[in-house]
């Protein structure tokens, strides 16, 4: 369940947010809500809320 913040997307307070892993054939990063654990695609684009396995798709090597 997301919390209230990742409902209505990846805004600050960005301090809620930790970096799990980085794609090193783009710039990108995946990040996890600290308080609801939902993960984020962070880019240079729009962020896009991911599912578990996508996540594991784009990031491979993470501990998810």
């Amino acid at each position: 369940m997301l919390c209230i913040d990742c409902q209505t997307g990846y805004h600050a307070p960005y301090d809620r947010f930790e970096r799990l892993a980085a794609n090193p054939h783009a710039p990108s990063f995946l990040m996890r809500c600290r308080l609801c654990a939902a993960l984020w695609n962070e880019n240079s684009g729009v962020p896009e809320l991911l599912t578990r396995t996508h996540a594991r798709w784009l990031y491979p090597a993470a501990r998810i």
